[in-house]
């Protein structure tokens, strides 16, 4: 799954559980603040969870290892390629997504412009340090940051003290941050229903923190509600802002003449601690899976026929369950599969330093490519496909323990081991300091191509491919290629004088092109050969 899709889903499930979590946890209690912290605590976490990884140590707990080996297992292990079309069902739907996202993010913009064309209209004055905002439209008083908007005209003494009280108690505590971000939320999760309601519940603890501010600041509760209701026939202009009169007026009133919570319930909200680790937990399952998925391939054949104009579909042949979950047991362990070892024997997967070849990578693909060969009657049955080799690279640097872990053909396996057990000592690797085992992985691909075998692997992520050209692999046809040395024609006895070390590179041409270049000659194909200089 793309990884921006399974972002986007991680964040609103998140959202959807601690909205959940609200409404059964601390839907009714009086603990205003708090309840404002965990709001906006839950969308925060929600958006940055995904980033938070703790895999080096989840790895290592035996629980995690099983349940990810058994989920790799059932993944699919066919890909057949299939036509790439822009018009395509995801993205009309990604396309409809983003064009409602626009739209709520447009009307967003039109309301701050709205806030700003009354600011530069507006008579202004400061009220301890807050910009007090006078217009003579009809709106209901409302605050955005720290200016507070209101017609005094419409108000009375009283009722403007009721107002401006309410109303700075937002401006100081900087409630339109809270708007902003649960906004925000809805413009880009909008498809997400906990997202609105979340959005919702924010706004309305907002007003309940403002209404107690002004119970505490001496107002009469009975006249405030009264104004409260007052206020009720008209309509917000402005959503982004805090408004005096905000539905639902009931809930209000009621949370208003409501008993304070016991002070012991607001350890209820310690809740959200475990909460946030089985959030994280589930974000790191996913991604030690999808790490474990790519130990899988390393032990995994594929089968391909290299002619890329048939367009074939990739079979990948699996291994049998039970070594493949040793493999994988080993590569999240980092112990022998089949040897439980004590913790200075550790044969490590990944270390600070990685055990070098002398002379580099290079040199190492070099060596490989030199002294691997394509067994004859591999070749001559038409076999092809991958062999995997682990082996060990020992503190002292020395290749050792080489097996297959997953084979091909008898020859070709004993190819794949000889070439691996003959490589020359190693620069051992080190962690904290101290040398290791460390273990390796080479795959190797042996291809058939127009009748020239050919020998492709990777290690550590470096790649080589090394055709393999001796009079008894090449043949086409029951008859020899056409050889040419350097743009001349030579016989095939003047070719195996050549010593390979000599040798740059080899290409082939297949039989259709041969023929356009060198005629009769090359209905054999032809194989051409660079030398070095």
């Amino acid at each position: 799954m793309n990884d921006a899709l399974m972002y986007f889903l991680k964040v609103n499930v998140a959202i959807a559980l601690f909205y959940l979590f609200f409404r059964l946890a601390f839907y009714n209690d009086t603990f205003w603040k708090t309840r404002r912290f965990y709001l906006i605590f839950s969308i925060l976490l929600s958006v940055v969870y995904p980033f938070i990884s703790f895999t080096g140590w989840l790895e290592k707990q035996e629980p995690m290892q099983t349940i990810v080996l058994d989920y790799v297992q059932l993944q699919e292990v066919a890909l057949t390629p299939q036509p790439t079309s822009i018009l395509t069902v995801e993205n009309i739907l990604l396309a409809v997504y983003a064009l409602v996202s626009a739209v709520l993010l447009v009307k967003m913009l039109v309301q701050l412009i709205s806030i700003l064309r009354w600011k530069w209209k507006g008579d202004k004055q400061l009220l301890q340090g807050i910009e007090i905002i006078s217009v003579k439209e009809n709106i209901t008083p409302f605050s955005f940051f720290n200016m507070i908007f209101i017609n005094p005209t419409l108000h009375n003494e009283h009722d403007t003290k009721q107002i401006l009280t309410h109303e700075l108690t937002h401006a100081r505590q900087m409630h339109s941050v809270d708007v902003m971000v649960s906004e925000l939320t809805t413009i880009v999760c909008w498809i997400n229903p906990a997202a609105w309601l979340l959005k919702r519940e924010i706004r309305h603890n907002l007003e309940f923190l403002a209404d107690s501010k002004v119970v505490e600041s001496g107002f009469d509760s009975k006249d405030y509600q009264y104004h409260l209701l007052e206020l009720s026939y008209q309509t917000p202009e402005i959503k982004l802002g805090n408004k005096f009169n905000v539905a639902p007026l009931k809930k209000r009133i009621t949370m208003m003449n409501q008993q304070k919570t016991n002070k012991a319930g607001i350890l209820k909200y310690s809740l959200i601690v475990p909460l946030a680790l089985a959030l994280i937990l589930s974000s790191n399952a996913q991604s030690i899976v999808n790490s474990t998925k790519k130990a899988l391939s390393a032990a995994k054949s594929v089968v391909v026929n290299n002619k890329k104009e048939t367009q074939k579909p990739v079979t990948v042949i699996t291994p049998n369950e039970q070594p493949v979950k040793q493999e994988l047991t080993a590569a999240i362990q980092n112990t022998n599969p089949t040897t439980q070892q004590s913790d200075d024997k550790k044969i490590y997967t990944v270390v600070e330093s990685m055990p070098q070849f002398p002379g580099g990578e290079k040199a190492l693909l070099k060596y490989i490519s030199q002294h691997v060969q394509y067994p004859a009657d591999a070749h001559k049955n038409g076999v092809q496909g991958s062999v995997v080799v682990r082996f060990t690279v020992n503190e002292s640097g020395k290749v050792e323990n080489a097996v297959i872990v997953r084979g091909l053909y008898p020859s070709i396996d004993a190819e794949g081991l000889k070439v691996v057990s003959s490589l020359p000592d190693f620069i051992p690797g080190e962690q904290n300091g101290k040398k290791v085992a460390v273990y390796y992985s080479l795959p190797l691909q042996f291809a058939i191509d127009g009748g020239i075998p050919s020998i492709a692997g990777t290690l550590n992520g470096a790649a080589f491919k090394s055709s393999v050209v001796t009079s008894q692999t090449i043949k086409y046809d029951g008859e020899a290629p056409l050889f040419v040395v350097d743009g001349k024609e030579v016989t095939e006895s003047d070719f195996k004088a050549i010593k390979p070390e000599n040798i740059q590179s080899i290409n082939t041409l297949k039989k259709e092109e041969a023929i356009k270049v060198y005629g009769d000659k090359g209905k054999n194909s032809v194989v051409l050969i660079t030398m070095k200089k």
